[in-house]
C-alpha cells in the first residue's frame, strides 16, 4: 500500500512539473518591447547603417590628416664616361664613378599638408557628421515605430483572447439552454424545432470559436517572429484591459510637440544642413590652394642599401604650393546647380513631411476622440443588450417567446460584449498612435 501511494505522488509530481512546464508564459508588454528592440533585424540593418554614417564621419577626418609618402627604388646604370661631384680637402673630387656600370639606390620620404582648399575637407567633415546625426535619429524613429507595431500586434492578441472568453462562455450558456430547452420539450412548453434552433446557435458559436482560435495562434506566431523568439515558443499576453482617459491637452499643443520633437524633422533639418555644407564643398574649387610639404631624399650610387658617409648624396626640402583651377571660372555653372538643386529638394522633401506629420497628428487626435465616445455608446449598448436579454429569457422560460426572440437577443448580446472588448483595445491603440504620432517615446 505504502509503495502504490509513493508511486501515485511520484506520478501526480511528475504530472504537475510537465503542466507547469507546457503553461505558456505570461509576456508583460513591456518585455515584448524589449526583445523586440534587441532582436528585431530592421533594428539591426538600422544600426549598421549608423556605423557606415559614422565610418564616412572617420573618411572624411582621415581626409584632412597630412599625407606620408616613403619610396626605395633599386637601378642599374651604364656610364659612357667617367662622373665627378664635389671637391675633398685633398683637391681631388669627394664623389668620382668611373665609367661603367654600376648600382644606384634612390630613397625618400614626403609629408604634406594642404593648409587652405577652399574650406572643403572642413565642409566635407561637417557635412559627413550631420548625416550621422541624421542617421541616429532616423534609428530613433525605426524603434517609435517598432514600439507601436509590437504595441499593435499585442493588443490585437488580447482582443482575440478575450473574444474566445466570451464566445466560451456564451457556448457554456448555450449548452445550459439546451439542457432547460430539452426539459421545456418535456414539459410541452416548447418544441423541437425551438429546441433545434438552440443546438444550431451552439454549433455556429463553437465554429466562432474556431475561426477565433486559429486567427489567436497565428497572431501568436507571427508576434514570436516579430520580438525575436523561437516560432515553437508558446507564451500568453496580459489580457487584463484598462480604460484610457481623456486627455486635456489640445489639439494644437499636440501639433506643436509633433514638429518640435518628431525625428524625422530634425533629421531632415540636419539633411538640409548637409546639403548646404555640400555646397560649400562644391565651391571650394573656386578658391586657391595652398599647400606645405617637407621631405628628405638621398641617391646612393653603390649597391648597398644603406651607404657609407661619403658615398651619396642626400637632401631636406621644405617647401610651399600655391594653385588655382582657372577652369574653376566657368566648369562649375553644372556642379554648383545640382549641389543647389539637392538643397532644394530637401526643403521640400522636409516641408511635404511636416504636412504629413501635421495630418498624422489630426487623424489620430480624432480617433482618440472618437474611441473615447464610441466606448460610451458601446457600454451603453451592453447594458441594454443585457437588460433584452434578461428579460427575453424569463420570458422563453415561461413560454412567452419562442427561441428564435432569445437567440436574436443572446446575439445582441454576445456583438455587445465583443464590441466592448474592441472597443477598449482600439481605445488604447488610438492613444499610443497619438503618442507615436507626437513623437513621444512609447518606450
Amino acid at each position: 500500500m505504502r509503495k502504490y501511494l509513493l508511486l501515485v505522488s511520484s506520478w501526480l509530481t511528475g504530472l504537475s512539473l510537465a503542466v507547469a512546464q507546457s503553461a505558456p508564459t505570461v509576456m508583460p508588454l513591456d518585455k515584448a518591447i524589449q526583445l523586440a528592440l534587441q532582436n528585431n533585424k530592421g533594428i539591426k540593418l538600422a544600426d549598421s547603417r549608423i556605423q557606415a554614417a559614422e565610418a564616412h564621419v572617420q573618411e572624411a577626418k582621415d581626409r584632412s590628416l597630412p599625407q606620408a609618402n616613403a619610396s626605395l627604388s633599386y637601378a642599374r646604370y651604364s656610364l659612357t664616361g667617367p662622373f665627378s661631384l664635389g671637391a675633398g680637402s685633398d683637391g681631388k673630387s669627394a664623389l668620382t664613378i668611373p665609367a661603367g656600370a654600376f648600382n644606384a639606390t634612390m630613397g625618400g620620404v614626403t609629408i604634406s599638408k594642404e593648409v587652405f582648399g577652399g574650406f572643403a575637407e572642413k565642409s566635407a567633415e561637417h557635412s559627413a557628421e550631420l548625416l550621422a546625426k541624421a542617421s541616429h535619429l532616423d534609428a530613433q524613429r525605426n524603434r517609435s515605430e517598432l514600439v507601436y507595431t509590437v504595441t499593435d500586434a499585442y493588443y490585437n492578441i488580447v482582443k482575440l483572447a478575450r473574444s474566445v472568453g466570451v464566445i466560451e462562455q456564451n457556448i457554456k450558456q448555450f449548452e445550459e439552454k439546451e439542457r432547460e430547452a430539452n426539459n421545456l420539450q418535456k414539459e410541452g412548453i416548447v418544441t423541437a424545432n425551438e429546441v433545434l434552433k438552440i443546438q444550431l446557435q451552439k454549433n455556429n458559436l463553437q465554429l466562432s470559436r474556431l475561426q477565433v482560435e486559429k486567427a489567436r495562434q497565428t497572431a501568436l506566431y507571427n508576434f514570436n517572429l516579430l520580438v525575436g523568439l523561437p516560432d515553437d515558443q508558446q507564451i500568453a499576453v496580459d489580457t487584463l484591459l484598462t480604460n484610457p482617459t481623456a486627455t486635456a491637452e489640445s489639439l494644437s499643443s499636440f501639433l506643436a510637440r509633433a514638429v518640435q520633437t518628431r525625428p524625422e524633422v530634425q533629421a531632415n533639418a540636419l539633411r538640409v544642413q548637409s546639403a548646404q555644407e555640400m555646397l560649400r564643398n562644391t565651391k571650394s574649387s573656386m578658391y586657391p590652394h595652398l599647400g606645405v610639404s617637407v621631405g628628405y631624399n638621398y641617391i646612393n650610387p653603390t649597391a648597398k642599401v644603406i651607404p657609407e658617409a661619403a658615398t651619396f648624396i642626400s637632401a631636406w626640402n621644405v617647401g610651399a604650393g600655391l594653385t588655382y583651377n582657372i577652369g574653376s571660372l566657368y566648369n562649375l555653372k553644372g556642379k554648383l546647380h545640382s549641389a543647389q538643386n539637392a538643397i532644394d529638394q530637401v526643403n521640400l522633401q522636409s516641408q511635404q513631411q511636416t504636412d504629413q506629420i501635421r495630418s498624422e497628428v489630426v487623424t489620430a487626435y480624432n480617433n482618440y476622440q472618437l474611441a473615447l465616445e464610441q466606448q460610451n455608446v458601446i457600454r451603453t449598448a451592453l447594458g441594454q443588450a443585457q437588460e433584452n436579454y434578461r428579460l427575453t429569457e424569463s420570458r422563453f422560460r415561461n413560454g412567452l417567446v419562442g427561441s428564435t426572440d432569445l437567440l436574436e437577443a443572446d446575439s445582441f448580446l454576445l456583438q455587445a460584449q465583443l464590441n466592448v472588448i474592441n472597443a477598449t483595445v482600439d481605445a488604447q491603440l488610438a492613444y499610443q498612435r497619438l503618442l507615436k504620432a507626437t513623437g513621444t517615446n512609447l518606450n
